[in-house]
């Protein structure tokens, strides 16, 4: 993260003054009461240890999907080869309800901290964006371990394709849902150039043993570049549905990897996907230790 200069007013701070202009006096008192208390919060080490454990859930989760996959490509298939397939799959084992609920809390957690990051740390308008987008994507997932926790189920797929559908019956859909598609596929390239040039490792401390750190560096180069490759078909495939006006096409990221299973050589490729999605897996173990 990139620091800002000690004059340079915090986002918070400019909430609180422009709060302070429309709010009665009492009202600004306790804006900002409860805004210091939150920032104490999530600024306390026991917090952040605690969210940490967010990212050994997104590990776990991406393990299993990569399993899925890996299943998928030698002819065993299994229903939804995604988040919610993932969580499932955890349900069905002894103790999985704890662990997801474990999940859950880890996963909201690491949200809110990305969150408070992104309102209170002194960083660069991109650094607060990405730390925006972690927050949804963290807090989503952890509304998906909970959904699982109480006994619902949720389907990411059908959902995807619902929530296309909603916005192609808008006047101005078929150009948000190309521009969603196109910031996935964004997002999805980034993640192969982080694994390329093992940019991740900005945010990792060193590992004091030459094995562990050689570890997470093969696990994340080989993992993010797994995981860009699956984000830039999920966003392709937004596109793709969206130009063909069929929500169906658009169903995350069990429909991309079946969509690499369809192509040439696509067993072989698939394969390796779900190979690079475990070793992401195991990279994000790794980060809930190393993470700066």
């Amino acid at each position: 993260m990139t620091p800002e200069s000690a004059s340079t007013p915090r986002p918070a701070g400019r909430v609180r003054r422009t709060m302070r202009k429309h709010a009665p006096s009492g009202a600004a008192r306790a804006l900002d009461e409860a805004s210091d208390r939150a920032e104490e919060v999530t600024r306390h080490p026991w917090f952040r240890t605690a969210a940490r454990f967010g990212h050994i859930a997104n590990g776990i989760l991406h393990f299993l999907i990569g399993l899925m996959a890996w299943s998928l490509a030698f002819g065993s298939a299994p229903e939804d080869a995604d988040q919610s397939g993932a969580i499932q799959l955890l349900a069905s084992h002894p103790l999985g309800v704890v662990l997801i609920w474990l999940c859950a809390a880890g996963c909201v957690l690491l949200g809110l901290w990305h969150l408070s990051e992104a309102i209170w740390a002194r960083q660069s308008p991109l650094d607060r964006v990405k730390d925006l987008g972690k927050a949804a994507a963290y807090l989503a997932l952890g509304v998906l371990f909970t959904v699982a926790a109480i006994g619902g189920r949720q389907d990411s797929g059908e959902s995807t394709s619902s929530f296309s559908a909603t916005l192609m019956a808008q006047p101005a859909g078929a150009v948000l849902l190309v521009l969603i598609g196109g910031v996935i596929i964004g997002i999805g390239g980034y993640h192969v150039f982080s694994g390329v040039t093992q940019r991740f490792k900005r945010d990792l401390r060193s590992a004091r043993r030459r094995e562990v750190s050689r570890a997470i560096t093969v696990t994340g180069s080989i993992g993010y570049v797994a995981k860009g490759i699956v984000l830039a078909l999920v966003g392709l495939l937004f596109v793709v549905a969206t130009l063909q006006r069929d929500p169906e096409d658009a169903t995350g990221m069990d429909g991309a990897l079946k969509a690499v299973l369809d192509q040439p050589l696509g067993p072989v490729l698939l394969a390796a996907v779900g190979v690079g999605l475990m070793l992401f897996g195991v990279f994000a173990v790794m980060r809930s230790r190393y993470e700066a």
